[in-house]
């Protein structure tokens, strides 16, 4: 750690955010009399900012220099509006260092919920669509044919693209959250990359894999009889018939996405920072 250094303790499922100081001293955004609304930018010692847990510091790409963010720091000095997503511990420390007013995990916690809503909402939409646009009674084997038919130009079409549908939006939430930014350290921005790759090949991988398995389910290969019989399978899986199926179809692109991605960008995570000898350079903000 270093003057005008952005620091951080882990306190499990959180982090507190603060900028150091000289002589032992820091700046953070905290509660000042033990409650949220009296949160206030002000000075602490750093072993209470640790609170018994490890001080760490941030790493950047394009950053003021150490006086400039110090500087910041100090000019918002008993500053309040404390908000825990829009202007926390973490938004304050990195506008002081890097400019950006902008929280890491604020935006990894929103990625997750935009998944786990597209997951929960966007299969029960496709299907909703679905029954709606079928010639039968709804929710029937005939209502779902005809219904995914209309949506594609055939019951093949259908499935691809409500599944294209949902690995496109799960993807979506994924790139924005690992979005390239300056700022970030060059290996961190590598890893992003990855991530981001990962998020759409996911996405591209679960639409096939969706298909494919519809069909390989089917009594029939791709034959309307194949892929009734092959929804009805895939639903089955989870308990359910054909509308479970086609639900099914839809949640596995979404399911790719989410899971490839992570698990190449924390990958890469992990090969960048290990091959990096130097670590990252610095460079001053102009």
């Amino acid at each position: 750690m270093a003057y005008g250094d952005h620091i951080y303790v882990d306190r499990g499922w959180i982090t507190h955010h603060g900028i150091e100081m000289q002589d032992g001293w820091a700046i953070h955004f905290a509660s000042v009399d033990g409650t949220k609304s009296g949160a206030a930018i002000c000075w602490v010692r750093t072993e209470d900012f640790a609170s018994g847990g490890k001080i760490e510091f941030r790493s950047y790409g394009k950053r003021f220099s150490d006086k400039d963010a110090a500087t910041r720091a100090e000019s918002m000095l008993g500053q309040s509006g404390y908000d825990l997503f829009a202007n926390n511990c973490e938004h304050f420390a990195t506008w002081c260092v890097a400019g950006e007013h902008s929280s890491a995990q604020v935006e990894a916690a929103a990625a997750s919920l935009s998944v786990v809503g597209v997951g929960a909402v966007v299969p029960s939409l496709g299907i909703g669509v679905v029954s709606s646009l079928g010639g039968a009674a709804a929710m029937s084997g005939p209502n779902l044919m005809s219904g995914l038919a209309t949506v594609g130009g055939s019951v093949v079409g259908g499935l691809t693209l409500l599944s294209v549908a949902a690995g496109v939006l799960s993807a979506g939430p994924m790139c924005i959250a690992l979005r390239d930014k300056p700022m970030l350290p060059d290996e961190e921005r590598k890893a992003r990359r990855v991530g981001r790759y990962g998020a759409i090949g996911g996405a591209a991988i679960g639409v096939g894999t969706s298909i494919h398995a519809v069909g390989a389910l089917g009594v029939a290969g791709y034959s309307g009889a194949g892929l009734t019989s092959g929804l009805a399978a895939l639903g089955g899986v989870i308990g359910g018939g054909m509308v479970q199926g086609v639900l099914a179809s839809m949640l596995i692109p979404v399911v790719f996405a989410a899971g490839i991605c992570y698990l190449l960008y924390r990958g890469a995570q992990w090969y960048f920072s290990s091959s990096s000898e130097l670590g990252p350079t610095a460079q001053p903000l102009v």
